[in-house]
């Protein structure tokens, strides 16, 4: 079945019924996106939910010097969107573009509203997984305030050893708030060190 992946990751949170599976199943579509394709241009509106299958995205913010600031990244059975658009239906502030080629299942916005009305425990699935990206980033925000550069990055590689060897250095050191340079130099050190 094409997105068993998706509904073994639904399961870490809820049940839903056999017929509720399929009805969610009917809802879904598959996208293949290539190396550097956008799932989400900055000033247009999220209409989407993505599910991770394979690859790896990076979400980031251009700001008013044109610097890009990596906001967070996903890879597989990761969620990525725009909560912000998706919920208001604004136009995003942000992009979300592949690292890798890549395929996500998605689900429009609307299909998805109207499945959660239907079926509680799909609410439950995403209040559980917004809260969990609210607390992870939380903790981003603490860490940006109390540690130093090297701690963040050690942080960074012992958490997700996965990403840091997947992900160009230059979007771990915007995403860590570090600059490129200062970033190159406690990258030495802490291989050094290992």
């Amino acid at each position: 079945m094409p997105f068993n992946n998706i509904l073994q990751n639904i399961r870490r949170f809820t049940s839903l019924s056999t017929q509720e599976e399929k009805a969610f199943c009917a809802l879904l579509s598959i996208r293949k996106v290539k190396r550097k394709e956008f799932l989400l241009r900055e000033g247009t509106v999220c209409n989407f939910e993505w599910y991770v299958n394979s690859g790896c995205f990076r979400s980031f913010y251009i700001d008013k010097k044109g610097l890009e600031h990596n906001i967070y990244f996903a890879i597989e059975d990761w969620w990525t969107s725009d909560l912000y658009s998706r919920t208001t239906q604004e136009p995003s502030n942000c992009n979300i573009i592949a690292l890798e080629e890549s395929e996500v299942v998605q689900i429009k916005h609307a299909e998805l509203e109207a499945f959660m009305v239907e079926v509680p425990a799909m609410e439950r699935f995403f209040r559980i997984s917004y809260q969990q990206s609210l607390v992870n980033q939380h903790l981003k925000n603490l860490r940006l305030l109390s540690m130093n550069g090297e701690e963040r990055y050690i942080h960074f590689r012992e958490k997700y050893p996965q990403l840091a060897k997947r992900i160009p250095q230059k979007h771990i050191a915007t995403f860590l708030g570090l600059t490129p340079e200062f970033f190159n130099t406690i990258h030495a050190r802490v291989l050094r060190l290992r």
